[in-house]
């Protein structure tokens, strides 16, 4: 029963982020890419802050883990930036799939840093996901490399979290993951507003700014990252690892219904190979 009810919650998780891709797509008509995660992130931190009473975690274990936490939330910052950037170049379907690659990258990116087993399947696999990339990307290149460059980014931090989560309180580290891209986006965002030719308040309170930020900060950010490490114990890595591949499909089903978004029969078959590989992956 605990298995099927932390299914659930993680599928939720999995639905969650599948539907903050077209949301962010249409606040980057408004907001310039790294101004919209120095909000996004900055607000999940007070929203983290005021909930530490709550989640029972103590201010000392909090900063405890700031140097780990740190060093994992530069490389979640690179992830979210390129994810960012890549979607002003690619449609929100596409950021969903190629995103969701990180599932089949980690092996090879835990193997790379810390000696992990790899097997011929993890190989295989990785192959066949890029294959599919690259047919989604026939149309265009630029933003899909951008984002496959935000799925090793998050592939390399849940390497860094696996292996150091058994050392450090989990929430502690989602904290300083979430403090640290806010932190890193910070001078590139001043950089874009010194730039940024609209009002900055008026853009902000654009109701595709407001219900992105929303969501992002509050939904994806905070309540999917601490269902997550609540959940995820409770059931198998196969289990997990083939509910977040759907978080392509959410996301396609959301771009097609607020974006209009729709696939050629080529990209189809990509994100098709695209979401077997990452369910073949952990089976």
């Amino acid at each position: 029963m605990k298995r099927i009810k932390a299914d659930a919650w993680l599928l939720l998780v999995a639905l969650i982020w599948g539907a903050t891709f077209p949301l962010v797509k249409l606040a980057l008509y408004y907001l310039p890419p790294f101004t919209f995660n120095t909000i996004r992130f900055a607000l999940s931190v007070v929203i983290f802050l005021l909930l530490l009473p709550i989640l029972r975690v103590d201010k000392f274990i909090i900063k405890e883990t700031s140097k780990i936490g740190i060093k994992i939330g530069l490389v979640v910052f690179l992830g979210y930036s390129l994810q960012t950037l890549g979607m002003e170049y690619s449609s929100a379907t596409n950021a969903g799939y190629i995103t969701s690659l990180y599932v089949v990258l980690t092996p090879i990116v835990a193997r790379t840093l810390y000696g992990s087993i790899i097997r011929v399947k993890d190989v295989v696999c990785t192959c066949s996901a890029l294959f599919g990339m690259f047919l989604m990307s026939y149309s265009g290149i630029t933003g899909n490399l951008m984002l496959l460059g935000c799925a090793l980014a998050f592939a390399i931090e849940i390497a860094m979290i696996s292996h150091n989560s058994k050392l450090f309180c989990p929430f502690s580290l989602a904290f300083w993951q979430i403090f640290s891209v806010s932190l890193f986006s910070i001078p590139f965002s001043i950089f874009e507003i010194t730039h940024f030719k609209e009002n900055l308040i008026f853009a902000i309170l654009k109701k595709d700014v407001l219900v992105a930020l929303i969501v992002t900060a509050i939904l994806a950010t905070v309540v999917a990252r601490i269902l997550q490490n609540r959940y995820q114990r409770y059931t198998t890595p196969t289990d997990a690892a083939v509910i977040f591949s759907l978080e392509g499909v959410f996301s396609h089903i959301f771009s097609l219904i607020f974006l209009g978004e729709k696939l050629s029969l080529i990209q189809y078959v990509g994100a098709v190979i695209i979401v077997i590989s990452v369910m073949a992956v952990s089976l």
